[in-house]
């Protein structure tokens, strides 16, 4: 019993002696480092990111619900068609926009201490916030990602006012940005920075579009008439193909468009060109629609383009080939597109639009041109922009409804392909009391819609695992209640 008594008190011994060796030294792996640094969680942020603007939002119910395109061939109707939504459908976007992507910009604003990572964290919380609230509406944002001990543990956060708490805190957020940005040394961020390499000049252009949008977005229900024409007066903003922010991908296995990806792993692209869409271009004659979508190669449409009127897929025959019709081209759908956050010709209709509404120090009829010429140059048809814009005729001296609803159609036209989410957002907007272009004059009413004729869908139900998990959700809306600034 002695003996094995000293046994113990000499391991005892041994071990107190080399306790702090053991836990300071001996288990610590040289090749790795105990915590991710800025630059590893920034790169998880953006791959997240790139996978919930381009699949969880551009390849979702506004794919549809744009009436860019239409359900395809050999499926039936599916209930995004009929305007059927479930609490389930959102459960993918609601988490990995807040676990996965806000957690870790979030950890990276309140810890680390390079002012350029703390102004990218800032610049892409907003954007990402802004989405969730047009989409949701009234969102977790104060106490949000706040479960960490340090960070108050608050794992039931309650919902802020979308209209007066979120939104007038994005551009706050957005200023903070760019005073970040003003303080920050070039080439303190690199290669994890997907989107400009660390290029500050760029970031700011992106954080004074971001937040052009932010103030533009409630332009019918809260007019910023002022603020807006400060910014356009001292800000510097995305207006080349060269400023564009995107999240590249280079279309090797394991980096391929998340779009792409996320088909190609089930059955494919099999949705069609709606005719919502194909019927306006046509009207225009707009050469856009063969860059968007494939021409039938079989059937009686064979050389042109071919779609289908919205949620009418029921309608056609069953055995007939999807070569019949007209599909995502390479531009709207390919393995090396990257994922556009914004791009130029969506800010020179903004500035456009704000020249219009508030008489900004821009040319609404240059801003205007501008945005439809770099969306044929991005397209390839630079050379047909001139003819396409002179017959559009846009003049500053016709009435605003005009000219606003002239705007509305050509940025929904423009975000084919690149941001379809967008659209749906743009298009809900521009669906106005003056003018319900859209609900009663372009959108299609799918034939088997549970909703009352001209009626669409306006926003996305909260997801079934918030309501479940989060004693403080709200509770359930319907698809057509509309956001604060949607009338």
């Amino acid at each position: 019993m002695k003996n094995n008594f000293k046994i113990i008190l000499i391991l005892f011994l041994t071990l107190s002696f080399s306790c702090e060796d053991s836990l300071e030294e001996v288990n610590i792996d040289p090749n790795t480092f105990p915590s991710a640094g800025d630059s590893q969680i920034l790169a998880s942020a953006l791959g997240f990111m790139g996978y919930v603007i381009e699949t969880d939002l551009n390849y979702s119910d506004s794919f549809l619900w744009s009436q860019y395109n239409t359900w395809g061939i050999g499926v039936s109707t599916g209930n995004p068609e009929r305007y059927i939504s479930a609490a389930t459908d959102n459960n993918g976007y609601w988490q990995r926009a807040y676990a996965n992507v806000l957690a870790d910009l979030s950890y990276i604003n309140k810890n680390s201490n390079s002012a350029a990572y703390r102004g990218i964290s800032k610049t892409l919380i907003a954007y990402m916030y802004q989405g969730l609230v047009d989409h949701f509406g009234d969102i977790p944002f104060t106490e949000a990602v706040s479960g960490a001990i340090n960070d108050g543990s608050i794992l039931a956060p309650n919902y802020d006012s979308a209209e007066t708490v979120i939104y007038p805190a994005l551009v706050t957020m957005l200023d903070e940005a760019l005073s970040e940005f003003d303080v920050a040394a070039e080439g303190e961020v690199g290669s994890a920075d997907f989107i400009y390499s660390g290029d500050i000049s760029k970031w700011k252009k992106f954080v004074n579009s971001l937040k052009l949008r932010v103030l533009m977005r409630t332009s019918e229900v809260n007019p910023q008439g002022a603020v807006i024409q400060s910014l356009i007066s001292s800000g510097t903003f995305i207006e080349t193909v060269a400023d564009m922010p995107v999240i590249p991908f280079s279309g090797a296995s394991g980096d391929q468009n998340p779009m792409f990806a996320r088909a190609e792993f089930g059955v494919g692209m099999f949705y069609f060109a709606s005719n919502a869409f194909l019927n306006v271009i046509t009207d225009l004659e707009d050469p856009r629609g063969e860059v968007l979508y494939t021409k039938a190669t079989t059937g009686t449409f064979a050389g042109q383009l071919h779609g289908i009127d919205q949620g009418t897929i029921d309608d056609e025959p069953f055995t007939a080939p999807a070569t019949n019709y007209s599909l995502a081209n390479n531009y709207s759908y390919g393995q090396d597109k990257p994922v556009l956050l914004m791009s130029p010709w969506e800010v020179w209709f903004l500035r456009a639009e704000a020249d219009a509404r508030y008489g900004t120090a821009d040319d609404e009829t240059d801003a205007f041109e501008t945005a439809v010429a770099l969306n044929f140059t991005y397209m390839g048809l630079a050379a047909d922009s001139a003819s396409y814009l002179s017959a559009l005729g846009y003049s500053s001296s016709d009435p605003l409804v005009d000219k606003i609803d002239m705007i509305a159609i050509q940025k929904w036209i423009s975000l084919n392909g690149t941001q379809e989410d967008e659209g749906w957002i743009e298009a809900r907007r521009f669906d106005r009391t003056q003018s319900r272009l859209f609900s009663d004059g372009i959108w299609q009413n799918p034939p088997l819609s549970v909703l009352p004729n001209n009626g669409f869908p306006s926003t996305w139900l909260y997801p079934e695992t918030e309501r479940s998990l989060n004693p403080n959700a709200l509770p359930q809306r319907l698809i057509t209640d509309k956001i604060f600034w949607d009338n």
